[in-house]
């Protein structure tokens, strides 16, 4: 588990954008799905819906890889290695609504009914070019 986060770096996770998941498919190969998150507590919250693969992973493995870029510069990236600490459908729907409101200002309204379930994962490493105090310019060498 990641002993410490900087501040920047908390601050970072605290703003409001995707996150792309990553997680295995059974022949080896990478899924990557957006979605939206929150950190709180020193673990991602995520949402899926029962029928999502990358869910299906995500409970098959207990595994998962996060990947965070600042829409207003690529240079901001947090990338998370995680695991599954629970997944459940308590609570899903309210999680949803409360996502939603973070990202869209308006409830959650799926467009098929959904059984939605709500993940805990909790980071075991983490790299963040915003601990980085001075990086080169792009393609300095």
């Amino acid at each position: 588990m990641v002993e410490q986060i900087s501040e920047a770096t908390a601050a970072f996770l605290a703003e409001v954008m995707p996150v792309v998941v990553g997680t295995r498919r059974r022949d080896g190969r990478v899924k990557m799905n957006p979605a939206w998150y929150e950190f709180r507590d020193g673990h991602f919250w995520l949402n899926s819906w029962r029928g999502a693969r990358w869910l299906e992973h995500l409970e098959r493995d207990g595994l998962a890889s996060l990947l965070l870029i600042a829409p207003d510069d690529m240079h901001k990236v947090v990338h998370a290695e995680t695991e599954l600490v629970c997944s459940t459908e308590d609570g899903a729907g309210a999680h949803i609504d409360r996502l939603s409101q973070r990202y869209r200002g308006v409830p959650y309204r799926a467009p098929v009914p959904q059984r939605r379930v709500m993940l805990q994962l909790r980071p075991l490493s983490l790299r963040s070019t915003l601990d980085n105090a001075a990086r080169p310019a792009w393609g300095a060498r």
